[in-house]
């Protein structure tokens, strides 16, 4: 579990607030795919294998692992303003995934990031 901020927490998973779950946002830049799906699949392997759907990629390090970070975020900044749910973020307290993991990009994280960026902090 990841938690930013304090309680208490928005829950960032398809376990809680939706909206802010990698699975169901899907900014309009992906055309109809979720974060979660584009990012799994633009993962790239060491064996040169990429395209990977989400089951096939997750929990597997990439070796451009750097260009998904950024893109992670960069479609989680569109869904935000696209969804206007500026509002929602910058009024959280905290912000929590469950399935979250250290050392994993977590969608928790990433907004947390963004809110803080939103803040001025």
């Amino acid at each position: 579990m990841i938690r930013m901020g304090m309680p208490p927490y928005l829950e960032c998973s398809s376990k809680g607030y939706t909206r802010f779950s990698a699975f169901y946002a899907k900014p309009k830049s992906l055309n109809g795919r979720s974060i979660e799906e584009a990012y799994q699949a633009m993962k790239i392997f060491e064996d040169g294998s990429t395209g990977l759907n989400w089951r096939q990629a997750k929990g597997k390090r990439a070796v451009n692992i750097s260009d998904c970070i950024r893109a992670y975020k960069k479609w989680w900044k569109e869904y935000v303003i696209e969804n206007n749910l500026t509002d929602v973020l910058k009024e959280a307290t905290g912000l929590s995934d469950m399935f979250g993991q250290i050392g994993h990009v977590c969608q928790a994280t990433v907004l947390w990031e963004i809110r803080k960026e939103l803040l001025g902090e």
